[in-house]
């Protein structure tokens, strides 16, 4: 699971690994993922479940105070859920989640049904500044009474403040905060934990690979923001961008992209370092490997910035590759899908596969007549009570506010053939596109299709 990685981001120069396996297996033109950020679309994938059905991962993030700021406790499945894993433990497999996600780990129960899970984000992602962790720790641990105390308390100190002096200290200490989460885990640096995975992968397969049949699942986040940009250029923040407090303009998007496409072409590295020890190992004399992700990410495009926003393709075109191993070496397929298909189908033929009813992965997933991206909101949630204090004093909190509260509803992209409608509930316009034409979604085509769109919102409602 490439984290954050984009559709059209595996046809970067520099992504050789990647696109050899590419080559040689099938790939899906139009792979669509379950939801908009991480935890939805592994909740969705590894349950077998649509992401609105979900209640863990479907609840408002934004308007509640149950939650911890980074979401590293809260629990985004069921104790006893039925996952992907659980199922291939129960017919003889040992499976294995190696992850470099502070959302896909054994507290968040996304690690349900392994047999081990690897946490690497925790001492790999920490290990650059400790001590700036530790002071951030308070505030994740100390519960929503804590933090709603910490809330109020900073408002009753800066009411005898002036307006636009309180808005130039809102702004300074939220960069503070910025800058000090990524200082805390290395977040600007081009390894996000890759290099640990693979050095704990290869102890793995050295001396705790017990030739039973294997299930490994490895998430990286190399792609994921925030990127090695020069600060001056772009400054980490969406939400100041997307509440009009700084201009998303060319020059941002282009600088904060070449430090995305550092990340890929290090993340590239990091994979054929994998797969190398992977080939050399018995666990390819018969196996399958899927390289995928997990929702991609926006640099400007249709005004946004980032992801867990609208299922533009953006954000839900994900890569999707299978290839097949015998005997250590890659069985060539050479072949390629262009019908939408959800990552969800993975889950279904993964089991089948498991069952013994197929013998490798390749262009059988299952085809559905309808497939859907379902955005249920925002997942940065942490700040909402203390921007309502201070919105109506502070207009740069107030702009975040208004920008968090627009992008917290649900959008749902449903897909039949080269038809997505972008459905919004009621809420604004729907938009309808013919993706084969026009796959950067620039002409709603709506107006003289509405038997079209009619029918894909129908299909949302009976899914």
């Amino acid at each position: 699971m490439l984290d954050t990685v984009r559709r059209s981001a595996l046809e970067e120069p520099g992504m050789g690994n990647i696109q050899s396996i590419a080559r040689k297996g099938t790939t899906y033109a139009n792979a669509v993922s379950p939801g908009t950020w991480t935890a939805p679309s592994h909740a969705a994938l590894f349950s077998d479940r649509m992401v609105s059905m979900i209640s863990n991962v479907s609840r408002d993030f934004f308007k509640t105070d149950r939650i911890d700021p980074w979401m590293v406790r809260t629990k985004f499945l069921e104790d006893r859920a039925n996952t992907m894993a659980a199922k291939l433990s129960k017919l003889g497999y040992n499976s294995t989640l190696f992850s470099n996600n502070p959302f896909l780990t054994s507290s968040t129960n996304l690690g349900v049904g392994f047999d081990r899970v690897y946490d690497v984000w925790l001492d790999s992602n920490l290990k650059y500044n400790r001590g700036m962790a530790d002071r951030f720790m308070p505030i994740v641990n100390g519960g929503a009474r804590a933090r709603k105390l910490m809330f109020w308390t900073s408002y009753f100190i800066t009411r005898m403040l002036p307006g636009t002096y309180l808005d130039r200290l809102y702004l300074s200490l939220r960069q503070r905060l910025n800058d000090g989460v990524s200082e805390a885990d290395g977040t600007y640096r081009l390894d996000k934990g890759a290099k640990d995975t693979n050095a704990i992968l290869k102890s793995f397969l050295e001396c705790k690979y017990d030739y039973r049949p294997q299930f490994i699942f490895i998430n990286y986040m190399e792609a994921h923001e925030n990127y090695p940009a020069s600060k001056e250029a772009a400054i980490p923040d969406k939400w100041l961008y997307l509440g009009g407090i700084k201009e998303l303009d060319d020059r941002t998007c282009r600088e904060l992209y070449r430090a995305y496409k550092r990340r890929l072409h290090y993340l590239d590295r990091m994979v054929g370092e994998a797969v190398g020890m992977l080939k050399k190992s018995p666990i390819m004399e018969n196996a399958s490997l899927v390289i995928t992700s997990d929702h991609g990410q926006f640099f400007g495009e249709h005004g946004l910035l980032y992801h867990s926003l609208p299922p533009y393709e953006e954000v839900s075109g994900v890569p999707l590759i299978l290839a097949n191993y015998e005997n250590g070496r890659q069985v060539g397929e050479r072949a390629s899908r262009d019908a939408p298909v959800s990552l969800n189908a993975l889950h279904k033929s993964i089991i089948s596969m498991a069952e013994g009813r197929s013998d490798h992965l390749n262009g059988n997933l299952r085809d559905s007549r309808y497939v859907f991206s379902e955005h249920m909101g925002i997942s940065e949630g942490w700040d909402e009570g203390l921007l309502r204090l201070l919105k109506s004093r502070s207009k740069s909190a107030r702009a975040i506010y208004e920008a968090k509260n627009r992008y917290n509803r649900r959008v749902t992209a449903a897909y039949r053939g080269s038809m997505k409608l972008v459905h919004r509930f009621g809420r604004g316009g729907d938009e309808l596109y013919d993706i084969s034409k026009d796959p950067e979604e620039s002409d709603n085509i709506i107006g003289n299709n509405r038997d079209i769109a009619l029918e894909l919102a129908r299909s949302i409602g009976s899914a």
